[in-house]
Parts: structure tokens; sequence; C-alpha cells
């Protein structure tokens, strides 16, 4: 009987010594987490994880406008839309620029234009985003790379990257004095890369738009007449419905401060 007692107290003494060295494993290994990647790293890893993603389809529906859609193609900052509600209103640019559309009154920039740029650190910077300011915060539940504000300021601009994948899920960021914050949600893996399937889009404190995104092709989307002004058909077109104009006029693509 005290062979058995022996046994179990040596049982409990180990199980209590194998609970408390996982304990000391995982104290020493919060400090690592403490300590965010520079700037130049960052970029690094961001090269290294979407550097290769130079071009993309996407098709984008908006779940409060279900007659209206616009097909996305994106390549190294070029860009071409195509409404499509009935009828088509098709627009090419650069950036957050509008080189050529065939809307007479104006053309919108796409939210998911921020997604991904080209350089996207460098840009983030341009944006009015103090790169020196990085914490690691939690984003929705998950854990994040939180760039440009500290936990609980929510009106400076500021990006927020997983903490993995270093994929945007918060870019913020100011125009004219009114606070633009686009979302992007509802993360999957597509030919290999993480991306959102879900936009939600706030300006100047109150949510207006939420868009779904439809993945349609990774690394095709570069055939230069896709994007060439010489190529495009500028027959004028009526503005396509809500959102449209909502974002036209509206939505405006970060600028240096």
């Amino acid at each position: 009987m005290a062979h058995t007692r022996y046994d179990n107290t040596n049982m409990v003494m180990r199980s209590f010594s194998a609970v408390a060295l996982c304990l000391v494993i995982c104290l020493m290994a919060l400090p690592a987490l403490a300590f965010s990647p520079d700037e130049e790293t960052l970029a690094e890893v961001v090269r290294h994880n979407y550097g290769p993603f130079s071009s993309w389809e996407v098709e984008l529906t908006y779940p409060e406008y279900p007659d209206v859609s616009t097909r996305l193609w994106y390549a190294r900052g070029k860009w071409r839309q195509e409404w499509r509600y009935g009828e088509q209103a098709k627009g090419l640019g650069v950036g957050g620029s509008v080189v050529a559309s065939c809307a007479t009154e104006g053309f919108p920039l796409s939210p998911m234009l921020l997604w991904m740029v080209p350089n996207p650190v460098e840009a983030w910077r341009s944006w009015g985003v103090d790169m020196e300011t990085r914490n690691f915060g939690f984003c929705n539940g998950q854990p994040c790379l939180m760039l440009g504000a500290e936990p609980g300021d929510e009106t400076s601009p500021a990006v927020r990257l997983n903490n993995e994948s270093m994929a945007p899920i918060l870019i913020r960021y100011t125009v004219d004095e009114t606070l633009y914050s686009v979302h992007f949600d509802e993360y999957k893996t597509f030919a290999g890369y993480e991306v959102p399937q879900s936009v939600s889009v706030t300006i100047g404190g109150d949510q207006v738009l939420q868009m779904q995104v439809k993945w349609i092709a990774a690394n095709k989307a570069d055939d230069p007449s896709l994007y060439a002004m010489d190529a495009f058909d500028a027959t004028p077109c009526l503005s396509p419905p809500l959102p449209f104009v909502l974002l036209r006029d509206h939505f405006h693509y970060p600028t240096a401060p």
C-alpha cells in the first residue's frame, strides 16, 4: 500500500514539474512577442509573402445593391473596372487616379485598390502612417501587428496586419479632414495566398458600404491590353446606380499628408 502511495506521489510530482516547465517556456517566449519588426524587416516579410502576387482579377458584389456588380483587374498598380448593372460602365486607372472612363460625370475608385499596393510599406508611410509606432494586439480576436496608432487610438492613420501572413486587416487614413477606414475580412487561401472575401468601408465614422469579393484569377491579369488607353472604348455611358455614385462622390484614395 505504501509503495502505491509513493508511485502516486511520484506521478503527481512529475505532472506538476511538466506543467511548471511549460509555464517557464511560455514566459520565456513572451518577450520575443513584444518586439515588432522594424520597417526594413517588415517590408521584406511583406515582399516575401505577397511580392510574387503581381496581378489579380476579382468580382465585387454589394449586399445592399444586389443588381450591381464590379469586375476589377489589377496589375502592379494599374487597374480596370467594369461596372455591370444591365449595362456596363468601364474605367481605367493607376493607383488613385482615373485615366479613362466612359462615364461623363466621373468614375469611382474601388476600396479594393488599397488592399496590396506596390511597395506597401513605403505607401503606408506616404499615407501618413507613423511606421515608428508598432505594437502587437488583437484584431477581431486574432493576433495582429498594429502600425501607426497605439491601442485605443481610433483616429490616427493606421494599418493593422495579420500577425502571420502580414495581410492588411485595416487601412485607416485621413483626406481633407475626413477619416476613412477600410476593413478586409474573412480571409481564405487562394492560389497559395491569403486574400479577403469581404471588404467594408467607413467614412467619417459611419459605415457606408459592404462588399463581397469573389476571387477569379491570380497572376493572370497582366495582359497590357486590359489597361491600354489606346484600346479603351470611351463611348459615353450612363452612370450606374448605387453604389457607383456613392463611391464616386465620397470615397477618396489616400494621399500624402
